[in-house]
Parts: structure tokens; sequence; C-alpha cells
């Protein structure tokens, strides 16, 4: 499941996740309210230039990808967590074939099942929990599914 396009006046549930995506990442967004207004897109353009893309306010494919890198820290994560660094693991899981259920920042049961089937195949031990030998595979992912 792909992010919808977002854009000034989206009023979407992935209009919050945007917010507090870049809300974690340091960026003013004004509340975090799912209306993607003037603060929200003000925000989008900084993000935007600082990571050197296409600088329109609008959030596509590349922007939410840039998005989902943005943050690499390594905190665990276990069905319930939710944030940043969720969107990265699902987006690079979901980009070599591991089907995490979309990205959408929030782990369940979908996200789960794709993190112990990653770790079976890379004979880790097989717990769901993404801890630092499975941040490490799904750091390593990233070069093999073209995710940059």
């Amino acid at each position: 499941m792909a992010e919808p396009i977002l854009k000034k006046g989206s009023s979407d549930p992935a209009a919050r996740d945007l917010q507090e995506a870049l809300k974690a990442l340091g960026y003013d967004v004004g509340p975090v309210d799912r209306v993607f207004g003037a603060k929200t897109e003000s925000a989008v353009k900084k993000f935007q230039q600082a990571r050197e893309i296409a600088v329109d306010g609008v959030v596509g494919r590349i922007t939410w990808i840039n998005i989902d890198e943005a943050d690499q820290s390594h905190p665990v994560l276990k069905v319930g967590s939710t944030g940043l660094p969720v969107r990265r693991l699902q987006s690079r899981m979901s980009a070599v074939g591991f089907n995490a259920g979309g990205v959408d920042g929030r782990f369940g049961a979908m996200t789960e099942a794709a993190v112990k089937k990653l770790q079976q195949d890379y004979r880790l031990h097989i717990d769901g929990i993404v801890g630092l030998k499975t941040w490490q595979v799904v750091d390593a992912l990233e070069n093999e599914g073209g995710v940059s």
C-alpha cells in the first residue's frame, strides 16, 4: 500500500502521519491535526530543500521515501511501536518483497509477521522484535532494494 499524495488542503489520516514524522524530525508543522495547512506545507518545503529534492510542497513517493530514511535511530521495535523508525522498517522491508502491510508507521500483526519471516530468512532469533541484529539486516536491505 503506497502512501497517498498529500498537498495543501488534504485532510487524510496520512496527513497526521506526515505531521508527526516532520515534527519528530524537528520541523514546525503547527498543530498535529490531520489537516495539511500552510504550516505543514512550509515544513514540507523546508524538508524538501534540506534533502535536495524537488521543492513543491507536495508529498509524493520521493518525499515519503526521504521522510522514511531521514531518521536513522535504531530503537527496539515490537507490536505497538509507532513512528518514523517503524516507517523506515516497513519501507525497507516492502522494497525487497517482505509484506509489512504497508508503510504506516504502526507496528501491527502484518509487520510482526514480516519481521519474523526476515528473521527466519536471515537465521536470526525469531521473535518478531526488531533489536540490534535485526536492524543490521534491515539497514543492509537498503542496498538490496535500491532505496536511498
